[in-house]
């Protein structure tokens, strides 16, 4: 099976398994990387390891044991990059979960990675099939759910590294994420929405009418109308601190 090159912050990681949809190894995943600082000798938890970019960025810096979660069964393709990338199987635990639901009890780590889907959609059964889209209504379902439940899940001043867009209520998601962290916006960059991107599980018109609907709300923000103009967005690229309890 062909591998394929991939940057994670300074480091160049070899990785077999898919395309960039059914990966997750996007540029959002990149652009996260950039912002996690030296890992080493930290216990790690990688939210929605797909293929093992981030499990293996995390290996590369410095990480004791990372534990890698994900809601499909992709542990077979995992092992091979991990031996493809030259580290040791002990070294990562994957744990087939959503989320943390099948995580072992009272276990707690230093750091959490998660780049989850942030798409506001429609809350149809057709949008949903888009895992590595859909957030939600309002895009925050995920986030909020991995920043309030994570937090019992980091040491005392833990960290989580995660992204906000503002394609989502982002207001919503700061405020949950300040009740139980510092928050430290690291870089920010702006996005733009492909016409196809959701296409065609969201039809292009439907989704632009439901964008607009949240935007006249005040819940999200963009530029452009999607017809003559583009729609452009911020992300944020953000590092949670753990509040002492």
């Amino acid at each position: 099976m062909p591998s394929n090159l991939y940057k994670f912050k300074n480091f160049k990681l070899r990785l077999v398994g898919g395309t960039e949809k059914s990966t997750g190894v996007s540029q959002s995943s990149y652009l996260l990387s950039k912002i996690i600082p030296s890992l080493y000798n930290l216990e790690v938890l990688d939210l929605g390891c797909g293929i093992g970019y981030m499990t293996i960025g995390a290996l590369y810096l410095g990480a004791q044991r990372v534990f890698a979660v994900d809601i499909e069964d992709t542990e077979k393709i995992l092992r091979k990059n991990i031996k493809i990338n030259n580290f040791k199987q002990q070294q990562v635990v994957f744990i087939k979960s959503d989320l943390f639901t099948n995580l072992p009890e009272g276990i707690k780590f230093d750091v959490i990675i998660a780049n989850l889907p942030q798409h506001a959609l429609p809350a149809t059964s057709s949008a949903k099939k888009l895992q590595g889209k859909y957030g939600g209504y309002d895009g925050t379902d995920l986030i909020c759910k991995a920043l309030t439940e994570g937090a019992y899940f980091l040491h005392p001043m833990g960290k989580f590294f995660g992204a906000v867009s503002k394609l989502t209520n982002f207001h919503r998601t700061l405020r949950v994420a300040r009740t139980l962290y510092k928050i430290k916006i690291c870089n920010k960059v702006e996005k733009i929405l492909r016409r196809n991107e959701m296409e065609p599980y969201v039809n292009y018109g439907n989704l632009l009418k439901h964008l607009k609907n949240l935007k006249r709300e005040g819940l999200i923000k963009y530029s452009g109308d999607g017809v003559k103009k583009p729609i452009k967005y911020i992300v944020y690229f953000c590092e949670f601190t753990k509040k002492p309890q």
